[in-house]
């Protein structure tokens, strides 16, 4: 019994060194970066896009290195869009396959919930898609690429108050449409001539929006907000808002979730005329060249859109750029990407101290003849 529980402390000990140098030492193979997206769920459309644009960013990268270069892996893990599967998937990234990196989330409810986990640990994260602004209150080791809901909102606010007197927004509860709510209702603030006749909340996830469009309807709003997460639920509530054929005379506007052309197809020309406010379209010549070669491979991005896709493909040249020049220690990954400037498709990449990248412009696009086109 005795040997056997030295054999077992062996093992455990042999364990813990194998562990310990996965993902750091390039002698033992490629250095291992965790991603973290929805995979499958309601918003499980984006993890294949995510994966293509990551996966051709990375073999682009692993081909330049050479033979001898340093190579680098990416392991994928799902995190469904909500904040309990993102820190399951979190802490196997970090226990089991030891990553000291972790790209991720697309939703703000992931990242926000792995935030803890990432400080605690010092294990850097960065998000190429979320948005919350409560992510800049997240602690050091946590980054976004994607711009803030508060330029977001503030930006649908000015619209939207130019669009009509009487506004009525629709929001889902979860952290990325509550964080736009928030910074909408306040902004609005500042155009005293424009009332908020209507705000009006569902939970998480449904299907069934008649009552809640009834009560808007009675407000007869000029302008109509709609602030669902993308997906299923945005495509529903859409269908249904179409389906109410008494009801017109309104402006219809919203955030992300509809910048797809996909998630407007059910209805037909109903949401000619939509206005969508997000991060500006990226026209980059060799991003616009990669977008052609991921699609030549039979998957296309166009649910992620071009600044996620090219926020995607960003976040892994800075994984793998940190990771090789600072041989994998989170500490000095942590500071340098704090600290320096960085250029990638989206431009000039610097956080200068803070959790979200430094930019300032949002995109104003309008639906016509079925496509989102950037104003």
């Amino acid at each position: 019994m005795a040997k056997k529980l030295v054999w077992l402390a062996v093992l455990v000990v042999v364990a813990i060194i194998i562990f310990g140098v996965m993902g750091r030492d390039s002698s033992t193979g490629p250095i291992k970066i965790g991603l973290v997206a929805p995979m499958t769920g309601d918003t499980g459309f984006f993890g294949p896009q995510v994966k293509a644009a990551a996966d051709y960013q990375l073999k682009k990268i692993n081909d330049a290195a050479g033979d001898d270069g340093q190579k680098f892996e990416l392991v994928y893990e799902d995190g469904k869009c909500a904040g309990s599967e993102a820190v399951n998937a979190f802490q196997k990234l970090t226990d089991i396959d030891g990553v000291k990196l972790v790209i991720g989330g697309i939703c703000s409810s992931e990242t926000l919930a792995m935030s803890p986990l990432a400080n605690e640990k010092q294990i850097v994260l960065v998000s190429q898609a979320s948005s919350n602004p409560k992510i800049e209150e997240e602690g050091p080791y946590t980054f976004s690429l994607s711009y803030s809901d508060s330029i977001v909102g503030e930006q649908l606010a000015k619209t939207a108050a130019n669009g009509g007197k009487k506004i009525a927004i629709i929001t889902e509860q979860n952290d990325f449409n509550i964080g736009i709510h928030d910074i909408f209702v306040e902004a609005m603030k500042s155009y005293p001539d424009v009332a908020i006749v209507s705000d009006e909340t569902f939970s998480k996830g449904s299907s069934d929006f008649r009552g809640v469009l009834a009560k808007v309807k009675a407000t007869t709003p000029d302008v109509l907000v709609l602030n669902p997460n993308p997906g299923t639920t945005a495509e529903n509530l859409l269908k249904q808002l179409a389906e109410m054929k008494t009801w017109n005379g309104y402006k219809l506007y919203s955030q992300f979730a509809y910048l797809g052309d996909s998630s407007r197809e059910a209805v037909g020309d109903f949401a000619e005329g939509m206005v969508i406010i997000d991060a500006p379209t990226v026209i980059n010549p060799d991003f616009l060249a990669a977008v052609v070669a991921i699609e030549a491979e039979g998957v296309s991005t166009k649910d992620l859109g071009s600044y996620y896709t090219a926020s995607t493909m960003d976040a892994v040249t800075l994984a793998t750029t940190l990771a090789g020049q600072y041989e994998n220690d989170p500490v000095k990954m942590q500071a340098a990407l704090s600290t320096g400037s960085f250029t990638g498709f989206l431009g000039d990449i610097k956080f200068e101290g803070s959790n979200f990248v430094k930019f300032d412009k949002s995109g104003m696009y309008v639906v016509t003849e079925g496509k989102a086109v950037l104003q």
